[in-house]
């Protein structure tokens, strides 16, 4: 899926060789969930999906949106009473958890390292640390913790695709989930 927003989280690749695939769940959204984007942190909120809080512990990074039967809300032909924005933003509707149900497909793979850019400088002195996200919950903000946050910095990116030089780029992985496993 294309991306209109330039910011969020996005995979790329698995810690253990050989996975190509990380492990994904479908939850519903809240009620009025959103705006969602595809990259951002969520969390589990009294059983619905919901974007996360900084400082608390996540389910994952968002990768996409599905109807209750399993289609890309952005490829459907079903009418659906959220707000659709660009290919990657989704705000369910009032009533979502009732009528659209339509539901958040989410990375919750803690060995999945995701590309993000932080809103300072990254330094190898850095890399092991912990970070959390900013309010948005798109963007890596302050700086390295050796208190367990939302994620593990594990590797500088310092080139980017282009072959322009960067400094706030790294692959992070998610180090305090919901799903109850610690930083390992």
């Amino acid at each position: 899926m294309a991306k209109s927003s330039s910011t969020g989280f996005e995979y790329v690749r698995h810690l253990e060789p050989g996975v190509e695939n990380p492990a994904t769940l479908e939850v519903l959204l809240a009620n009025s969930a959103g705006p969602l984007t595809v990259g951002d942190a969520v969390q589990l909120t009294s059983g619905y999906l919901t974007i996360a809080a900084t400082g608390e512990a996540i389910l994952g990074i968002l990768v996409g949106f599905v109807t209750d039967k399993g289609e890309n809300i952005f490829k459907t032909n079903e009418s659906l009473l959220g707000t659709l924005s660009g290919d990657d933003t989704y705000t369910a509707a009032s009533d979502n958890a009732t009528v659209d149900k339509v539901r958040g497909v989410v990375i919750v793979d803690d060995k999945a390292l995701f590309l993000n850019e932080a809103d300072s400088t990254l330094t190898q002195a850095e890399i092991g640390t912990y970070f959390d996200t900013t309010a948005t919950s798109d963007q890596i903000t302050g700086s390295g913790s050796g208190t367990i946050s939302q994620f593990q910095l594990i590797e500088l990116v310092t080139v980017n695709g282009d072959g322009s030089t960067e400094d706030s780029k790294g692959l992070f992985r998610i180090s305090e989930s919901q799903l109850g496993w610690a930083a390992s």
